[in-house]
């Protein structure tokens, strides 16, 4: 951690006494137009960038560029120039990696909440920052020594890469004397279009079987290699995350040296920051989650300068105003807080408790997809709640409310949050209960 970094433990109280002024900022931001957003992003551009900022105070400063270029970058499939360049001058994409290699090793929850920034500024953004980052920081955290020098530099002439790719297993290498060799497709490869170096996952082959780990799942070393041995494909068109630039890519007789790739199930990383002890999977869900607080966050907002900024037909007065929508929205924004508070609670606990030594149990490590899936169950009610009480405002494109929507939805699709894992998530925690009911039995 940086000299002088200002870490601040985000209570559930000094959250609520922030909310009404977050709704009623941002919904003044929304309503001044883009004229004036492009007045913001000048004044934005002259502020001093420091050390002493956190993530989520860099996040919010370049928060109304990546406003300004949600649309842009919905139309070319990717996040555009300006907003990238942005991220990159704010550091956002090596927060998770320590100063030594040109990073400011921030808190967990500190990145969570620049994830939830900048997903509320635009979903596709706040995707695509949640990628490349956690995937940087996952590069340097599992991969060797001499890798790790090569792809980051050192703390005299830090390189300050960005990661980007699809970790899961799309191909399957050869074990030789001096890497693996492969070829895979993938797809969904989020943020590569910008980056210098992707990730991708091959199954180990040893003459054509599958080799198993000794839990008997099979082996899935991900390899990180750069971008020139990579070829894209340009077809990223979809329903929701469009600037994501999620495209497909290949790899064609690729060698990756040894040091380059690392078990996915990884979670001893060689490095010091006992942080990483969380794993891919940890790094995932922190991200993952992070961005959809930022949907909700956005989606909320929006509804709120809707709910005041017209009336509807057959209403007797503006939206906010009737007793049914202020009913529900009391609802939805505390379900929002709610899973936001758990959230960040959740990881900073856990991020105490691996610094000061401690060894994640299986029901630990169960609970990152666990809150995980149950932050995004809330927030499709939330965010749908919001859009059908946009009207036709949230209909029509441009639409700053109908984007959340189909970000969140696009979400949803992403197999880590698939509700059927739960059964699996359950099994170590049950175990866990059934172990205090025991010891409370015994008493």
């Amino acid at each position: 951690m940086p000299a002088g970094y200002r870490h601040r433990s985000q209570t559930v109280f000094v959250q609520c006494r922030e909310l009404g002024s977050l709704w009623r900022n941002g919904i003044r931001r929304s309503a001044q137009g883009i004229a004036e957003r492009e007045e913001m992003m000048n004044v934005q551009n002259t502020i001093e960038n420091t050390n002493t900022e956190t993530m989520q105070e860099r996040a919010k400063r370049i928060a109304p560029i990546i406003r300004a270029e949600a649309e842009e970058s919905e139309r070319i499939g990717t996040m555009t120039a300006k907003s990238v360049a942005a991220m990159k001058e704010a550091g956002l994409f090596w927060m998770l990696v320590p100063e030594s290699v040109g990073g400011y090793g921030a808190p967990m929850t500190d990145c969570m909440q620049a994830w939830e920034e900048i997903g509320a500024a635009d979903g596709s953004a706040g995707w695509s920052l949640m990628a490349n980052s956690s995937g940087t920081a996952a590069a340097y955290a599992y991969c060797s020594d001499e890798a790790v020098v090569e792809m980051f530099g050192t703390a005299q002439n830090p390189k300050r890469p960005i990661m980007a790719g699809m970790l899961g297993p799309g191909g399957a290498g050869k074990e030789t004397d001096t890497g693996i060799d492969g070829s895979g497709n993938y797809k969904f490869g989020s943020g590569s279009l910008h980056a210098d170096w992707l990730g991708a996952g091959m199954f180990l082959m040893d003459e054509k079987i599958m080799r198993k780990l000794p839990d008997g799942s099979p082996a899935v070393r991900v390899c990180w290699l750069p971008r020139d041995q990579v070829e894209f494909d340009t077809n990223w068109d979809v329903l929701g995350l469009k600037g994501t630039g999620s495209v497909d890519y290949r790899l064609t007789d690729v060698t990756i040296p040894h040091g380059f790739h690392h078990e996915r199930t990884d979670a001893n990383s060689p490095r010091s920051w006992r942080l990483y002890d969380i794993g891919i999977a940890g790094l995932a869900c922190a991200g993952h989650t992070g961005f959809v607080l930022g949907v909700m966050k956005r989606a909320l907002e929006e509804v709120t300068r809707i709910g005041f900024g017209k009336k509807r037909p057959a209403y007797q007065t503006v939206l906010g105003e009737q007793q049914v929508f202020r009913h529900d929205f009391a609802f939805h924004e505390a379900s929002y807080h709610a899973a936001r508070d758990y959230t960040l609670r959740f990881y900073a606990e856990t991020q105490a408790y691996l610094e000061n030594g401690g060894e994640l149990t299986p029901a630990m490590r169960a609970r990152f997809r666990q809150n995980c899936i149950y932050v995004h169950k809330v927030a499709e009610e939330v965010v749908r709640f919001c859009y059908k009480m946009g009207g036709s405002e949230a209909l029509r494109n441009p639409s700053d409310l109908g984007r959340c929507m189909r970000d969140m939805y696009a979400a949803t699709q992403h197999i880590f949050v698939d509700t059927i894992a739960l059964q699996d998530i359950a099994v170590p925690i049950l175990d866990e209960w059934r172990a205090l009911v025991e010891e409370n039995r015994q008493a």
